[in-house]
């Protein structure tokens, strides 16, 4: 048993004793033996409690003298009321509180105390005249046994049940703690050490005081005491989940925690003995942050390509454009031909640099998430690609579609592109296009969008999504291959995943799944 929880228990074990100090002199006034007889009957209990206040010696020293002290407790009982029937279940509700040290030397302390005191009382009393006081010493002792014995047995189970218990916890990758009402951790398994790098002990008893280490915000800010997860939810009860906060040690690095906490024991006033469980986020948080400058250099680059790369190459495209305007036909045949390939290759790294631009921004926003109709964001991306459906003189069915949670900008790109492509990879054929819901799961909602054209080999289906990625000719189907490159970043942008299936009949269904409204 850990040290704070047995010092709990024989904690409230010596006020037991303490109590029947001011009982034993109440029952023998009650009896009409006199203040003097009272006096006397003081003393028992008296002296076993100051001697168990003193808390010398060993665990099992400490718990016998309780245990001969109760027990001493329940023979002047027995006496003062002249052996009473009713005095005599006193010895069963102190063994049943020896219970508490889930230990057998208590037990074995109470049968023996038990068949001393009873021979002692019936030699000195001598109320059977025909048998021998032994016997009834044996018959006390037998029953004082049997429930020692039943005692054990429970706590043997509760003890396996614990241990089993606890060898669970001590397993655990995360650190798990135990904080009891008064602020003292009464348990942590050794994962608790390792990911903090320090005695739990000393976090929880020396914050605020222990200037070598502070808890700092997500910003990096000093942490107050009342705002800590652990004194959050120890006043209110209210769990915490996944609270990100860093243990800062001087001259160290910052180690990350994602803490939650959970409330014991709730009907109770507070404060509350709580659980706190936590994990090292270092590494994720440092991958969050290299994610995060990788962005802004990515942003840096969209402003290079959209202003430092484009006016350059404008220049290009305009005297090449002046070049084949002037000279056209003018030259020999060869001349034309390599003005047309640079004009069409300037025109092409144009698109480019306009897919990197497109693809860089892509997911990007600063605005929160809202409730989005996707039947309307729908209807506007059929308006905006009403040329292209009259060149290819479409077939769309739209069915209903959902609200989500998203942004509505990107969710437009979104069912631009995927539509879009729908309608350029029709083949020969007249295109068709469906987009439609296909059900709700774990809060997100799943949608497709299929077409019956040219459809996406098995084998090259996990590809397209990659950028630059292109499955056909440039000659045969324009375009830069960025396009299902920026679907999936919109789509993950919005915690959902995106693939293509095959579609019974021919063609290919991209199907994507975004938070439910």
């Amino acid at each position: 048993m850990p040290e704070a929880e047995w010092q709990s228990r024989q904690r409230g074990l010596r006020w037991l004793l303490w109590a029947h100090v001011v009982a034993i002199p109440i029952i023998t006034l009650l009896f009409d033996q006199g203040i003097d007889q009272a006096a006397l009957d003081l003393f028992t209990p008296t002296f076993f409690a100051v001697i168990a206040q003193l808390r010398r010696g060993s665990r099992r020293v400490q718990s016998l003298i309780v245990t001969i002290g109760l027990l001493s407790c329940s023979a002047l009982i027995v006496h003062i009321t002249g052996g009473l029937i009713q005095a005599y279940f006193h010895f069963f509700v102190m063994v049943a509180a020896l219970s508490l040290y889930e230990d057998w030397l208590p037990f074995a302390t109470a049968v023996l105390y038990v068949g001393i005191q009873q021979t002692i009382t019936a030699e000195i009393v001598d109320y059977d005249e025909a048998n021998s006081p032994w016997r009834w010493a044996a018959v006390h002792s037998a029953f004082i046994a049997a429930l020692s014995l039943v005692c054990l047995a429970t706590w043997r189970a509760s003890a396996r049940d614990r241990e089993a218990f606890r060898s669970l916890v001590e397993t655990l990758e995360e650190g798990v703690v135990m904080i009891d009402r008064g602020g003292t951790m009464v348990t942590a398994n050794p994962s608790a050490s390792r990911i903090l790098g320090m005695d739990p002990t000393e976090v929880i008893s020396g914050y605020g005081v222990n200037g070598e280490w502070s808890f700092v915000d997500v910003d990096g800010r000093p942490l107050p005491l009342r705002e800590t997860p652990l004194i959050i939810t120890s006043m209110t009860g209210q769990p915490q989940v996944a609270v990100v906060a860093g243990l800062r040690r001087r001259q160290k690095e910052t180690r990350w925690l994602s803490i939650s906490t959970r409330a014991v024991e709730t009907d109770r006033e507070p404060p509350y003995t709580i659980v706190v469980s936590f994990t090292d986020v270092t590494e994720e948080r440092e991958a969050a942050e290299a994610l995060e400058r990788s962005n802004t250099e990515l942003s840096q680059f969209a402003y290079i390509a959209s202003h430092d790369l484009s006016e350059p190459l404008r220049m290009v495209s305009s005297y090449l454009g002046l070049l084949r305007r002037r000279y056209h036909g003018k030259l020999d045949q060869d001349a034309d031909e390599f003005i047309e390939y640079a004009v069409d290759g300037a025109a092409r790294m144009r698109q480019l640099i306009e897919g990197l631009l497109e693809y860089s921004r892509a997911g990007r926003s600063e605005e929160p998430a809202e409730p989005v109709s996707l039947s309307l964001v729908t209807a506007d991306v059929l308006r905006s690609l009403a040329v292209a459906m009259v060149d290819s003189g479409a077939e769309i069915e739209i069915g209903d579609l959902p609200t989500v949670m998203g942004n509505r900008g990107q969710l437009e790109q979104l069912l631009q592109n995927l539509v879009a492509n729908a309608l350029k990879f029709n083949g020969d054929g007249r295109a068709r296009v469906w987009v439609y819901a296909e059900g709700e799961a774990h809060g997100m909602t799943q949608i497709a969008v299929a077409d019956g054209g040219i459809g996406i080999a098995p084998s090259k289906r996990e590809h397209v999504f990659e950028m630059f990625q292109r499955l056909h000719d440039r000659e045969a189907y324009e375009g830069t291959g960025i396009g299902l490159a920026v679907c999936r970043k919109i789509v993950e942008r919005h915690g959902g995943r995106i693939w293509v299936d095959g579609r019974e009949g021919g063609g290919t269904v991209f199907r994507f799944t975004l938070p439910s409204g």
